[in-house]
């Protein structure tokens, strides 16, 4: 129960507020091995506190990887390469200069990707001919398009990057989308940015610093994402 507790406690902050969370759960800690201590002949109570001590142990893996996207806040942005592009033409680093830049790292296999393409479109007919440059970057993942179910679906056998680059083209037409597809082979952007889920947005300002990272989809995260970009083009 006190396990359970804390996580409600330290698992909202682990990514808003990531020290205050780390702070909560290094003072759980230290209470849990107090209680070990005391209880060394009860083996109900250590089985507790080691259940305890095991689900701390994913949430200080949250708060470590948003500790590190919180530092990347500031920081330049990586320079852009990738493999092909996908429903627009190739984009270079000069292209994006004194653009503002939002990087979707997204897959087409991802159901709540797929439920913030709303705000994409709606963002890219806003600002899109006002300066800002949407770029979804994605990873081969051997899918073809299924024309009649109108979806991407695992290849029959080993899929060509040119037959990927037809379902994406497929996909985003199916969708209504209207920005560029960044296709990558290596996850090298993602490092850098700090991907372990998705979708993950970058928000990259006309001097080339990260200013937002938001990760997941839902109403904060667009609310967030879009009073930024308005701020940002209205510069």
């Amino acid at each position: 129960i006190y396990g359970s507790k804390v996580t409600l406690e330290a698992g909202p902050l682990s990514r808003t507020d990531p020290e205050k969370a780390e702070a909560i759960i290094a003072k759980a800690k230290e209470r849990l091995a107090k209680i070990r201590d005391s209880q060394k002949d009860n083996e109900d109570v250590l089985k507790a506190v080691t259940g305890a001590e095991r689900g701390f142990a994913s949430l200080e893996r949250a708060i470590a990887t948003a500790k590190k996207l919180l530092a990347l806040i500031g920081q330049d942005a990586a320079p852009f390469e990738t493999d092909a592009w996908v429903n627009g033409e190739p984009l270079t680093d000069a292209d994006l200069k004194g653009k503002v830049v939002l990087l979707d790292f997204w897959a087409v296999w991802c159901g709540p990707c797929i439920a913030t393409f709303p705000h994409l479109k709606e963002w890219q007919e806003e600002y899109g001919e006002k300066g800002l440059v949407i770029i979804g970057v994605t990873n081969y993942y051997q899918r073809v398009w299924d024309e009649e179910a109108g979806r991407a679906v695992g290849g029959d056998g080993e899929v060509t990057p040119e037959a990927e680059h037809e379902m994406l083209a497929k996909f985003a037409e199916h969708h209504g989308l209207h920005h560029r597809f960044a296709v990558q082979s290596t996850r090298d952007l993602a490092e850098y940015y700090g991907v372990s889920g998705i979708p993950h947005v970058v928000l990259i300002d006309q001097t080339g610093k990260i200013r937002l990272i938001k990760v997941g989809s839902g109403p904060a995260n667009a609310k967030a994402i879009s009073d930024l970009l308005k701020e940002l083009i209205s510069e």
